[in-house]
Order: structure tokens, then sequence, then C-alpha cells
């Protein structure tokens, strides 16, 4: 009997110490959290990102082929690639003067890729492989180093990026970067990472894609960025409740992909999307206790103090940092709110998230 009274002890203590814990988060002032307000600004990567799509047809020089065989290995100056992605680094020299990096794409796509060196005469130029006649034939696409060069509506086949070099010197190092994971007929680029492994593209009809895969529709309805987080704790008739949700999103910008890594959600493959004004933000606290004397709260006020639900304003995005919607491009659904107005970080009862871009 008595360890049966000391069990039920305990549990009113634990119940009591984790209420006054929420209690006391929660009286967090808008100008405490406005303190570390620096805390919910993620600078994108978008930075320095310059480079018109080249949409004509691709001109094929069929006069002037190179004969080519299909290598076994990856070995002197031809290289099998995997998939439709490369980052590679290389050298030319007197002995080996041409490289061609093989790739191939099952349907029409949208191609990126350079090459950097210190040599400025290193050129890089796309070749439409044809493996039946053992022959390479060089397009009009190609540049120099630090040329980036990108195209909307590149042919399923085979293909291959020589590098070779204009000049007479040779022994010098380069990096051959490409992407073509994603559909044709892109827009603008509007992330990719220093590798190029990574690239996220816009189209004329607002869709978005990061390495392939669908991520959303600027002005669209984009009812799968949907997001809600809800927490229900009850015990003996009572309860304590609390729910974020984010609803008919705006979107007023993109970056990623990155790592993303909290408490409540993880992912290795995820992009941020920054929220606009317009996109609908519901917040709900509310307990009971059956007393006695019987206890009912039920509050819609947010983070910062004002009423829900609402849409997202002007003051929210210049006063209150960023308001990010973590999407996992693995999962294909959002994972979490990055934002003062998620209360959980606001309030400190959960750290931070780390975001590392990948690259």
């Amino acid at each position: 009997m008595k360890k049966l009274v000391s069990m039920k002890f305990l549990a009113i203590f634990l119940v009591t110490f984790l209420i006054g814990i929420d209690a006391t988060t929660s009286s967090a002032s808008a100008h405490e959290i406005s303190k570390s307000i620096s805390n919910f600004k993620v600078e994108t990567n978008n930075k320095g990102i310059d480079v018109s799509f080249v949409s004509n047809d691709l001109k094929i020089d069929k006069g002037h082929g190179v004969s080519i065989k299909r290598p076994k290995y990856s070995i002197k100056s031809n290289f099998n690639v995997s998939g439709d992605r490369m980052n590679f680094t290389d050298t030319l020299t007197s002995t080996d003067t041409d490289d061609f990096w093989f790739f191939s794409v099952d349907t029409e796509r949208s191609v990126i890729f350079n090459i950097q060196s210190t040599n400025p005469d290193y050129a890089v130029e796309l070749y439409q492989i044809d493996w039946e006649t053992g022959t390479a034939y060089p397009t009009s696409l190609g540049g120099y180093s630090g040329d980036e060069v990108a195209y909307n509506q590149l042919p399923s086949g085979d293909w291959a990026l020589r590098v070779y070099t204009t000049g007479t010197t040779y022994g010098d190092s380069y990096s051959i970067k490409m992407n073509a994971t994603n559909p044709s007929g892109a827009a603008n680029i509007l992330s990719e990472s220093d590798s190029l492994l990574y690239v996220v593209l816009s189209y004329p009809n607002g869709d978005i894609y990061s390495n392939g895969t669908y991520v959303a529709t600027i002005g669209g309805d984009n009812t799968h960025l949907n997001w809600k987080r809800e927490y229900y704790f009850t015990w003996d008739g009572n309860y304590d409740q609390r729910t974020h949700e984010i609803s008919e999103v705006k979107i007023k910008s993109i970056s990623g992909p990155v790592s993303y890594h909290s408490d409540y959600a993880s992912s290795d493959n995820a992009i941020l999307i920054y929220l606009d004004e317009g996109t609908l933000f519901m917040y709900n606290e509310s307990s009971f206790r059956s007393g006695p004397p019987t206890q009912y709260t039920n509050s819609f006020v947010d983070t910062i103090g004002k009423t829900t639900p609402r849409r997202l304003d002007s003051d929210d995005l210049t006063n209150w940092g960023d308001h990010i919607l973590v999407y996992d491009l693995n999962k294909q659904k959002p994972i979490d709110f990055y934002s003062v107005l998620n209360y959980y970080y606001a309030s400190g009862v959960e750290p931070l998230p780390s975001i590392t871009f990948l690259n």
C-alpha cells in the first residue's frame, strides 16, 4: 500500500513539474524573444547566380565527329559517369590532351556545366555520343574556365563533356562540374551548390524542381505544403494542448538543399521555403483542470502577441526574422517550421535546429 501511494505521489509531482515548466516558458514576452531575433535569420545560398539558359536549338556538327571507344574502366582520357551529375578533378598533360566525360539522360533535361582551372585556355564542350558508330559529335555548347553554361532543352540520349586546351600549355589541373537532373524548359536558377551536385530551378509556369524532385509552384495552391504540429497530453481527466498550423503557403524565395536537424525533425536532404506575406498561420494553446476548482484556458495569441488565425504580414517579415518551412525532398512533405512564431524555438523549450547547406 505504501509503495502504491509513493508511485501516485511521484506521478502527481512529475505532472506538476512539467506543467510548471510549460507555464514558465509560455510567459516569455515578445521583448525577450526579440533579443534573439537574429537566430531566426538564415542567409540563403543564392548569391551571385547570374546565368541565363540558352533555349535555342542545339547545333550538332556531324561533319567533325571524333572516333571513340566505350571505356570498360575510367582510365586515361575516357570516363564513365554514373547518373546525371558530376564533380571531378583531373589534369591535362602532353600525353593526355583530351578528357571525355560521358553521361546519359533518359528524358529531355535542363543541363548546367562548367570547368574551373588556373589555365585560361582550358575549355569544355558538349558532345553527342553515338556508341553504334563509335563517334562523338561536337555541339554548339561550351565555354572556357569560369564560364557556366546552361541549356534547357538537352535531348535524351548519350552525351559527353570534352575538356581540352586551346593553347599550348598543359599540366594544370581542372575541376569539371555538371548537373542534368531537372526537367527541360527551366527559366531560372534559384539555388546551386559550388559542386553543382545540388541545383534548384524554376520554370515559366511557376514550378520549382530540386534535382529532379518537384517542390512547389509559385502562385499555386501548394496544398501539399500544409504543415501541422500538435501536442496533446492528458491525465486523470486533465489535458494540455498546443497546435501550430501553416496553410495557403505563399513563397517568397527558396534556398538549399540543406542538412537539417532538430529535436523534432531531421533530414539530410531538405529545402528551405521562405514564406511570404499572405501565408496563413494558426497557433492555439489550451488546458483543462478537472479541479476542484475546474479551470479552463484557451488562447489563439502567438509568440509575438498577435491573434491567430492570421496571415503573415510585412511586420512579420521585416521585424521578426525569416519564417521558413522545411521541406524534406525524400519524403516530399514539410517536416518543420523554423520561425520565431514556432513556440518551441521562440521559448527555448527546444534548441534551435542546425542547418548546413549541402555541397
